[in-house]
């Protein structure tokens, strides 16, 4: 198994309900690298000013992040400073893509060979730029955000004809395809070309669609969401990293995968940026896990 991931590595500045926290590890292709190697080798491939901190750095190479696509630049990474309300809604205060405005991704001979990819949230034209560069894709998924989805729709609609997942939320889903329902988006997004798309929900569970099957799933029930940062990156990377394990995409490993997205981003959420993710193991997703499936065996008395 080897799991390419690619998009932002960034320094947020979170402040929620429950605290605050400054300048930590952040990012979509933090954050689905440290969930993705949980099942096996990772690559990541981005760019970090000369102010990204040597520990973060050290951290993801203990994890078992190969960073040997992660390139350090003059100039400022990538920061973010947002909000939470009580609903979990953000509000960004501050963003500076420093470098990462610039960001080019150019793959190494060994990188392009790399069977299974997650395409992180950039531009719809770099996504396509690096799904150009593999050699011999297996599986390829991408992700995205409202803006790329408003501003660069033919671009992102062309890319989704060449991907095998899409990975969007519901608010994503339902302004792509134009329609209100989230279990006819979910299936209309597989009517745009990719062979599997999943809808991610937040606490309300996820929708995964293929053009024959329909898969539906709860969130796993957390009593105390600190930091929703990252979970949407960590649940792609949490089920990519588990089915590049798998020799063949079947709907049963998908349906699998889906559960092991749900019960890692649970994860994630408890504490701020991505310290619980980095201190996770495996042993840690299976734990959750049996007990996610065991919920709807339980029967109040």
């Amino acid at each position: 198994m080897s799991l390419l991931v690619i998009g932002s590595i960034a320094l947020d500045s979170i402040r929620t309900p429950f605290g605050s926290a400054n300048n930590i590890l952040g990012g979509s292709a933090t954050y689905a690298a440290l969930a993705a190697r949980l099942w096996g080798p990772v690559h990541v491939v981005g760019v970090v000013g000369t102010d990204f901190p040597s520990r973060y750095g050290r951290l993801l190479s203990s994890r078992g992040v190969n960073g040997s696509g992660l390139v350090r630049v003059p100039g400022k990474t990538f920061r973010w400073k947002g909000s939470y309300d009580e609903h979990h809604q953000a509000t960004t205060e501050f963003l500076d893509l420093g470098v990462f405005a610039q960001f080019r991704p150019k793959l190494s001979d060994p990188l392009r060979r790399v069977e299974t990819a997650f395409l992180g949230n950039i531009h719809p034209g770099l996504q396509a730029d690096v799904l150009r560069q593999l050699t011999r894709p297996r599986i390829t998924a991408c992700d995205s955000r409202a803006d790329w989805i408003r501003g660069q729709r033919r671009s992102f609609l062309r890319l989704l004809t060449k991907v095998t997942m899409v990975f969007l939320n519901d608010s994503e889903a339902k302004l792509l395809t134009g329609v209100s329902s989230l279990v006819e988006a979910t299936k209309a997004l597989c009517r745009l070309g990719p062979a599997v798309a999943v809808v991610k929900k937040g606490e309300h569970g996820v929708l995964a669609a293929s053009r024959e099957a329909f898969f539906s799933l709860p969130g796993y029930p957390v009593s105390r969401v600190k930091d929703p940062t990252g979970a949407g990156d960590a649940f792609a990377g949490a089920a990519l990293g588990y089915l590049a394990t798998r020799k063949r995409l079947t709907w049963p490993a998908l349906c699998q995968a889906v559960e092991f997205g749900s019960v890692t981003a649970s994860l994630v959420i408890e504490s701020f940026g991505t310290s619980r993710l980095a201190h996770s193991s495996l042993r840690d997703v299976l734990a959750r896990r049996r007990a996610f499936q065991s919920l709807g065996k339980s029967i109040a008395l």
